[in-house]
């Protein structure tokens, strides 16, 4: 029997553990065994992994992955580009399997789907186990969105894609974003840096980036911000008045709410303007207030929109992003540390540092 291994979280506290899997002795119609290339820590990680959100456990973390097929269950021939699908092809996949005949999924929101797999998220008790990237393989689940990973985007850079960029690329299309326009985006971390890019791309005027990092906000400068607010030397409000004196006191046409911060939704409906429109996208955890003033929402004629997760539209949307725009923006900073598998434990402390913007982990061993 063929043995396949990988990092398992039990309960916070408890270091991660690498064991031993079996890998399946056939593939499903629709699925697909990859071999793990890199799989990054997520914030969300590090949240389950220090006991701030619950997932079912016994559990493989890790669902920002590139992987390389290994095996292909019948049915599956093509990407979600189109392209041929074959062994040894270098792929990314959406975050989430989904049956595609639910209500949800009829409404177009499969990432809602009634049965519902996420990768990373699902207890690794069952076959086929590998359901997750801190891992030697991974085994994708009939209606998963599968796509070729372009040749001239490295691991590094084409690994979180199937995250943060997909999500805000979700995030513009939902809320919309206008040449000519000036936004406020309240977070640098990846999703901010993410829409920096996406924002500068359709041609936005003035982007305005807040957060409490300055080392974030530097590298959001260098993603493209116009202007950079440090939180934490400011009274609650400073940016929202800045911001509001410098588009000649009506402010901000549009923000976006990725910091997970619910006090920041009232920053933000201060500096937006009349008619304005805010996208929330990271306030996840339960019991996040708005602290919202009705009145403002409907004085100020503004348009209020929540998004969770992506499309698997929406992961191709990235990597063909990314292809375009790579070399303009400093992606290929962005993981600034890469270390084996069976040093998973020390992956995860770096990246709880906040030192770097992802820490990756490549299936494999440590030099003796």
């Amino acid at each position: 029997m063929t043995r396949s291994h990988a990092a398992v979280f039990e309960r916070p506290g408890k270091p991660l553990a690498i064991e031993p899997f079996a890998l399946p002795d056939s593939i499903e119609p629709g699925a697909a065994l990859c071999k793990v290339r890199m799989g990054t820590i997520c914030g969300s990680d590090l949240h389950t992994i220090f006991g701030r959100r619950q997932e079912p456990t016994p559990l493989i973390l890790g669902h920002e992955i590139v992987g390389q097929i290994e095996a292909l269950g019948p049915g599956l021939e093509r990407d979600g580009f189109g392209n041929p699908l074959n062994i040894g092809d270098r792929v990314s996949w959406s975050i989430m399997a989904s049956c595609g005949e639910c209500f949800f999924c009829r409404r177009d929101l499969p990432q809602k789907c009634v049965a519902l797999r996420k990768y990373g998220h699902t207890a690794c008790t069952a076959p086929p186990h590998l359901t997750g990237g801190y891992a030697e393989h991974v085994y994708l689940f009939p209606g998963t969105a599968i796509y070729r990973v372009p040749e001239e985007l490295s691991d590094e850079i084409a690994t979180p894609a199937n995250c943060a960029l997909s999500t805000v690329i979700h995030a513009v299309e939902a809320i919309g974003v206008r040449s000519g326009e000036t936004v406020l985006i309240q977070g640098a971390g990846l999703l901010g840096l993410n829409l920096i890019a996406l924002c500068r791309e359709a041609g936005a005027a003035s982007i305005h980036v807040t957060d409490v990092s300055p080392a974030r906000l530097e590298l959001a400068a260098r993603f493209g911000a116009d202007h950079c607010w440090n939180l934490a030397d400011q009274s609650t409000g400073g940016a929202a008045r800045e911001i509001v004196q410098r588009t000649d006191g009506y402010g901000a046409d549009v923000a976006f709410e990725v910091c997970g911060v619910s006090r920041a939704v009232a920053d933000a409906v201060a500096a937006l303007r009349i008619g304005g429109r805010y996208l929330v996208a990271g306030l996840v955890s339960p019991g996040s207030d708005l602290g919202l003033d009705g009145n403002q929402l409907t004085r100020k004629c503004l348009t209020l929109k929540g998004i969770h997760n992506y499309h698997p539209r929406h992961l191709g949307r990235a990597l063909e992003f990314l292809q375009q725009h790579n070399k303009r923006y400093p992606y290929s900073e962005l993981v600034g540390a890469v270390f084996p598998l069976d040093q998973i434990n020390q992956a995860v402390q770096v990246a709880a540092t906040g030192q770097f913007v992802r820490v990756a982990v490549r299936a494999g061993r440590a030099a003796p």
